[in-house]
């Protein structure tokens, strides 16, 4: 993959930010090299409203499909969760304080891979991890020594990089290629990050010719959500959270890139509108995941968790509270595999607990706005889950025919909607007669 170095940040005034599309393709050409010959692209303008996000949300339906609880005896204590990588048998937990963990699918503390430290078979500050189950490595990328150590899955030291050219932050499979991408610190505002493949097994590292992403900014942050790269509708997506300014400073807009033909070009346009310019705003953090965005935004130094759909451009919901409680850091929605989620659960109001929760989840159901503001109302997005005997998911599909969320009769006494003899029946009001609509489902 080759891409082209460009700075990409905005400061538009507001009046011409969805009014004057050729100003902002023009200005975003003048932000790039002067070399640079990349074509001219169309993107998606996504509008989050004021009064959307402080009004009532639909509601947003969530399948809970497991949960680890952290809290086994003899658990080392967890700080801050950095990364989480899943394997069939266990998982890796990257922990700001305690380094990498490797734990069982029940949640109980196996042991410790590597040590914190400035040795050489050692990780000083740990950012983000890549299990690799086919050659049986796990890979950590040290923020401060600009490295990638490689270990195996009992803890073995088994190899180190050679030293990267900017400090690593996240890793990236695209198709058989890892990425490692680096954000540079040479002393100035203007800041850099770059690409770089790396072979899992001997580490060898090739750098990508040119930066793929420029920018200007006065601080250095520890990214809660590393992965800035993501898949979706097999086009790669490139967010970076960055404090451009200072941190009280009003931003209404934003931008997902997308790589096309070696370019990086803009892709969807987030754009805050009718907000108070005199408050702090601002968008600090975007999870992308299939067809979805889960995006943070700060407005009056008060958190909102946003729901975006993709596929139409629109924002779905605003979470204020996830799992009866409210929002934080950990709990963004962060992709595990196609639609299922996981989201990191603390128990705020409990003097004992020490370690959190893993909650692993899929929406089974969203409701979704339509029709006019005159006439609103709401359907919903139906999925057909596939279990076997001990209940472990087989398989899931939407279902086409289906815009309303399952409920009972009007009576309460029996579902609207159920499977028999595999078909979905469901049961009506049909011109003042009741009957039963059935959907065939095929394998």
């Amino acid at each position: 993959m080759k891409v082209k170095k460009g700075n990409h940040y905005f400061f538009s005034p507001e009046i011409f930010i969805l009014t004057c599309l050729g100003l902002f393709i023009l200005f975003m050409q003048s932000c790039r090299n002067k070399d640079s010959s990349e074509p001219l692209s169309s993107f998606n303008a996504i509008e989050i409203r004021k009064d959307f996000l402080l009004g009532d949300s639909p509601e947003l339906q969530i399948e809970i499909l497991d949960t680890i609880n952290l809290e086994a005896k003899g658990n080392p204590a967890i700080t801050t969760v950095q990364d989480i990588a899943f394997s069939q048998h266990f998982f890796l937990l990257l922990d700001r304080v305690q380094g990498l963990l490797k734990f069982d699918n029940n949640g109980s503390f196996l042991q410790k891979i590597g040590k914190k430290g400035e040795g050489p078979e050692e990780y000083f500050m740990p950012y983000s991890i890549h299990l690799d189950e086919k050659e049986n490595v796990v890979l950590v990328a040290d923020w401060e020594k600009r490295t990638v150590i490689s270990y195996d899955f009992e803890g073995n030291f088994i190899s180190s990089s050679q030293r990267l050219p900017g400090h690593p932050i996240s890793f990236y499979r695209e198709n058989d290629t890892v990425l490692a991408v680096q954000e540079t610190f040479n002393g100035t505002k203007e800041k850099q990050v770059l690409i770089s493949s790396i072979d899992p097994k001997t580490l060898e590292v090739k750098h990508q010719e040119k930066p793929l992403y420029g920018y200007h900014s006065n601080y250095t942050i520890i990214h809660s959500i590393p992965r800035i790269l993501s898949r979706i509708n097999n086009t790669t997506l490139f967010y970076m959270s960055i404090i451009r300014g200072d941190i009280s400073s009003y931003a209404n807009t934003d931008t997902i890139f997308s790589i096309k033909e070696d370019y990086l070009v803009p892709e969807y346009l987030l754009h805050l509108s009718g907000f108070d310019n005199t408050l702090q705003l601002g968008i600090s953090q975007v999870v992308m995941s299939d067809k979805k965005a889960f995006v943070r935004v700060v407005y009056d130094h008060r958190s909102y968790f946003v729901v975006i759909d993709l596929e139409n451009n629109r924002p779905l919901v605003h979470l204020r509270q996830l799992f009866d409680q409210e929002m934080t850091d950990e709990m963004i929605p962060k992709p595990l595999d196609g639609d299922v989620f996981y989201s990191i659960l603390r128990d705020h109001d409990s003097f004992t607990e020490i370690n959190p929760q893993i909650i692993i989840y899929r929406f089974s159901y969203m409701d979704l706005p339509f029709g006019s503001e005159n006439h609103p109302g709401v359907q919903s997005r139906i999925f057909l889950s596939v279990l076997d005997k001990d209940l472990n998911l087989i398989g899931e599909a939407q279902v086409p025919g289906l815009d309303k969320k399952p409920t009972t009769s009007f009576s309460g006494q029996f579902p609207k909607h159920f499977a028999k003899d595999g078909n979905i029946w469901i049961y009506e009001n049909i011109n003042d007669e009741m009957g039963f609509v059935v959907l065939t489902t095929a394998k």
